[in-house]
């Protein structure tokens, strides 16, 4: 929509110039974002129109977003590009927007944590929920696992993963308090 927005809005006054007047001079592409130089036939303007709206997630991170959750990567990025017939994204840029986009989802959830400590350690201090330094006493609700498959003689991995979760203790306070 956004492309053919900007297409339809293409008036050059005082000459009435409308896209039936334009040549397409050249295709710029990154990735998938394209810009599309046209030079105007009549007034010799040149105009520049792309494919995607900036006010909205860039393309080439969205590509790459949608890869990465289905538990995808690169190569199956170009094989989806073939099957379209689309040309892909050199795997340079894919590694560049697939860093950018970690460090981004890494900061976004390191912020969310923090908040989320800081609205704990609120209502316990509101519920007079503190130890004897008046350090916040936090409940918390977790769950974890520890692998017994290991390549060692005891099965026990050397590591396992713990997920604390505040989004049920949420549900269940204000579901029965």
């Amino acid at each position: 929509m956004f492309l053919f927005d900007a297409i339809k809005n293409i008036d050059h006054h005082p000459f009435d110039c409308t896209f039936k007047n334009l040549i397409l001079i050249k295709e710029i592409r990154n990735g998938f974002f394209s810009e599309f130089v046209f030079m105007c036939n009549f007034c010799n303007k040149q105009e520049i129109i792309t494919n995607e709206n900036r006010a909205s997630m860039p393309v080439n991170s969205a590509m790459v977003a949608a890869i990465v959750n289905t538990g995808q990567g690169y190569t199956q990025l170009d094989t989806f590009s073939a099957f379209l017939n689309m040309p892909n994204m050199s795997n340079p840029l894919y590694q560049k927007i697939h860093y950018d986009l970690i460090k981004h989802t890494e900061n976004t959830a390191i912020e969310a944590m923090e908040m989320a400590g800081k609205e704990e350690a609120r209502l316990a201090v509101e519920e007079n929920s503190v130890n004897e330094n008046g350090i916040p006493l936090i409940t918390v609700v977790a769950d974890g696992t520890w692998s017994k498959r290991s390549y060692k003689s005891n099965y026990n991995a050397l590591s396992g993963v713990v997920s604390i979760i505040i989004i049920l203790y949420l549900y269940y306070r204000k579901k029965f308090f």
